[in-house]
Parts: C-alpha cells; sequence; structure tokens
C-alpha cells in the first residue's frame, strides 16, 4: 500500500505545477510542488485515487518552507525549519507533513553539535516525513546525507514484499505529466537487514520506484554514517532517461511487515553542484 500512496501525491502536483507556472515570474520558477511519494511497510500506501493528505498549495502558506540555493550555491533540506526552544522535542518538526500507514508514528528532534538530527522510532509501523524540494539535477546533481540506525528490524529484506521494512529510507518523488497519478518517478535510498548494498531493484508493487541498498546489516549499526548519490546519474541509470525536476523529498521508516522495532537518526540533507565536504558526527553527542 506504501508505493500506492505514491501514485496519490501525483494528483496534487498537477493543481501546484499550474500555479507554479502562473507564477512562474515572480517566483523565478522556485514555486512548491507537491508529488507522488514514497512507500512503507506491508501495504503502506493508500489506494490510488484518494485526497491526498496534504494540501497541493501547503507550501504557498507562511511556515511551509520550500529549500532555495544557499550562498555557498547548495540547497539544504533542514531536518526542521525552526529550532525549538528546548531537546529534545516530540513532534513532527517545522516543515515537514507526516503520513502514518501503519501504527503510530514517534518523531523527536535531538541535539547534535552541528544542529539538529531527527530521531524516528518504528514499533510494528510504517510512517514517513516529507516535503516540497524543487531540484534541477542538471544544476545540482548530487545528494548527500548522514544517517545512524540504532535498531533493525532484524527479517527485513527490501526483495521480498513480505519483508519489506528498512529502518532509514530516503526517498526523491520526479513528478511526470501528463500522468503524475500513476507515471510519478521514485527513487528510494535504503538501509536494509540483508540485502547487499549495491543492490537495485524494482519495486514489487509499483514498477515506477526503484530502490538503491546504499547500507546494509548490522556493521555499521550504531554509528553516523555519511551517504552521497550523484541523483542525476542514478535517475538516468534507474529510468533509462535524463532526469527531470525534483518535486519532493522524504525520510521514512517501517517495521510492520516483520512486526518488530526500528530505530534511525537523520540529519541535514543538502543538493550540490559538486563533491561535498565529508562530515563526521560523533554519537556521543546526541542526546
Amino acid at each position: 500500500m506504501k508505493r500506492v500512496w505514491l501514485h496519490r501525491r501525483g494528483t496534487a502536483l498537477v493543481v501546484l505545477v499550474a500555479l507554479v507556472l502562473l507564477g512562474g515570474a515572480i517566483m523565478l520558477l522556485w514555486g512548491p510542488s507537491d508529488g507522488a511519494f514514497p512507500r512503507g511497510g506491508a501495504g503502506g500506501l493508500p489506494d490510488a485515487g484518494g485526497v491526498p493528505p496534504t494540501s497541493p498549495v501547503a507550501a504557498l502558506i507562511p511556515g511551509h518552507h520550500v529549500p532555495l540555493p544557499d550562498a555557498q550555491g547548495r540547497i539544504v533540506v533542514p531536518v526542521t525549519d525552526r529550532i525549538p526552544s528546548y531537546l529534545p522535542a516530540e513532534g513532527i518538526p517545522a516543515g515537514w507533513a507526516l503520513k502514518e500507514f501503519a501504527g503510530r508514528a514517534s518523531v523527536e528532534l535531538v541535539r547534535d553539535p552541528a544542529g539538529m538530527a531527527l530521531r524516528l522510532r518504528s514499533s510494528r509501523g510504517s510512517f514517513a516525513l516529507h516535503r516540497d524540494v524543487i531540484v534541477d539535477l542538471r544544476e545540482f546533481p548530487l545528494l548527500s546525507w548522514s544517517w545512524k540506525v540504532t535498531r533493525l528490524p532484524a527479517a527485513g529484506d527490501v526483495r521480498h514484499a513480505a519483508t519489506d521494512d528498512q529502518a532509514a529510507q530516503v526517498y526523491l518523488v520526479f513528478p511526470r505529466w501528463p500522468s503524475p497519478l500513476t507515471r510519478s518517478d521514485v527513487i528510494g535510498y535504503v538501509w536494509d537487514s540483508h540485502a547487499p548494498i549495491g543492490t537495485e531493484l524494482e519495486s514489487p508493487k509499483a514498477a515506477n520506484v526503484k530502490i538503491i541498498v546504499v547500507e546494509s546489516g548490522t556493521a555499521r549499526l550504531g554509528a553516523w554514517q555519511r551517504q552521497e548519490r550523484n541523483v542525476a546519474a542514478d535517475y538516468a541509470a534507474l529510468f533509462g532517461r535524463p532526469p527531470i525536476r525534483l518535486g519532493q523529498i522524504a525520510v521514512m521508516i517501517d517495521s510492520n511487515d516483520t512486526q518488530s522495532d526500528a530505530e534511525a537518526l537523520f540529519a541535514n540533507l543538502v543538493f550540490s553542484r559538486g563533491t561535498t565536504e565529508r562530515v563526521e558526527i560523533p554519537t556521543s553527542m546526541l542526546r
């Protein structure tokens, strides 16, 4: 079900892109977007054709910030748009929206020496945090992020629908016209429990969702790992065509298929033109 929700999000994108086009001169083509979006655990996505869980014009409302290029020529997607007055802080961070597929979400911001870290916990559940971000991969082809998994769904294996649980997942949604409801392209980067690093596969539940396993197993459990991907190259390799504009990003956790527990932390995600500086995050500083 989680991959089917991806199709629902595409419908809202049609309305929003029309608004963006109408306001293009004012917004300098950086208007907000709402697209389809990722997978969740066993049957995680709602049926196609339903009402999108968030407004297609949500990013036009004050408080819904669409990340723009900064002075260093990067597009930083922060784990929160507003730092809470105290930490840890439970709840959905500013700038993000929540979609629960199974069970109840456990989300909190925790202290980190470089800023904030986002902690997701799943107890037989499945949920995602998502937000609009518009990126032209011809200009910003690289995506880097740091994540730490402290608990894996032991029996999780992305290669099989019945065990499709991962503690840490990053999804990129690329809306496609004229039928974004069924044709939006999605790339998922996951930390799997068993599938080998480098595994690439098509979702058994949605042909438009392509998965790449970028981390696997318990060898690096409990330590921050930095990932960097050339998304433009990945898109071309997975879909066999030049990349289109990115419309949405999501982080996700699920353990409902295997009826287990999982926990992961995420730091800021950054799109850039060139290789980003490697930054190690001391785990002892997290609270």
